[in-house]
């Protein structure tokens, strides 16, 4: 990525990226300071940085964590990790970003937009994981040893379209597909819930999960992410496999997610719209 960067602020939520953003900064010899959001950060990660650099605090007390990283001299912001389970309490900065979001029309990507606006507006450069580690990007074709059936495929070209579709309207951007029918949809609780819920709505197993890009969102703070409880829940459903979206989307910890994938049976394509 253009430009060097000295200090890195990791806004860190859930599971495994925020490790491999703290990875990347030791092997890279760069400085980074860690605000963990409460309910979600993993205890473990604290240790991965220098005493001092490391700091819990609401998801609500942006302030907060813009002090903290001037005081750290950070110059780059990432944001990673999931906040499903994030702790609030109420704030002025939680105030005041309510009464922005009754204007907006997505609410969801519009709090990813105040948030990189506020830190921006206080000189820090705002990036994703993926122009950090580009590696990370799941690039198009089937990256398992698993491969899909004919029958996959064709649910696959369906279930791609129908998701794009369903991208647009700005309530999520995954879906279950079966028989070139779409069976489930997700909601603001996620890829995982929606995998768990559709379970009622097969017909037998079979049928996939397709995994876009929704149109205009913030790839800095929201891009699509495939991990290992995906996969297994996946398996547990019935599921063949997953189509996501390649170069719009990155896989976390991949060695472990294609073994997993391997071990259960569970195909991963990587697609842009046109299959083989």
């Amino acid at each position: 990525m253009k430009g060097k960067i000295s200090h890195i602020g990791l806004v860190a939520g859930d599971k495994n990226l925020p490790f491999l953003i703290c990875d990347f900064a030791r092997q890279n010899n760069v400085e980074i300071s860690v605000m963990g959001i409460r309910g979600c950060v993993s205890d473990p990660l604290k240790k991965k940085v220098k005493k001092g650099s490391y700091r819990e605090f609401y998801l609500s007390e942006l302030s907060k964590t813009i002090s903290f990283f001037k005081s750290q001299n950070v110059d780059t912001v990432v944001l990673v990790g999931g906040v499903g389970h994030a702790k609030i309490k109420p704030t002025f900065d939680l105030i005041r970003t309510f009464f922005k979001l009754i204007f907006m029309k997505n609410r969801y990507d519009g709090i990813l937009r105040l948030v990189i606006s506020e830190f921006e507006k206080n000189g820090f450069h705002v990036v994703g994981i993926q122009d950090l580690m580009p590696e990370l990007l799941i690039k198009k074709g089937v990256l398992t040893d698993v491969l899909p059936s004919l029958h996959d495929i064709d649910d696959a070209k369906f279930g791609f379209e129908m998701a794009k579709k369903f991208a647009k309207t700005d309530r999520g951007q995954s879906i279950i597909v079966q028989n070139k029918k779409v069976v489930a949809v997700e909601k603001f609780s996620g890829t995982d819930e929606l995998i768990n819920r559709s379970k009622k709505h097969l017909c037998g197993t079979g049928g996939i999960l397709v995994k876009v890009l929704k149109p205009q969102q913030e790839q800095r703070a929201d891009i699509p992410v495939l991990g290992v409880n995906t996969i297994k829940n996946i398996a547990s459903a019935g599921l063949n496999g997953v189509v996501i979206e390649a170069d719009n989307a990155i896989i976390d910890d991949r060695e472990n997610v294609i073994k997993t994938a391997n071990d259960l049976g569970v195909f991963i394509i990587g697609s842009d719209g046109k299959f083989f």
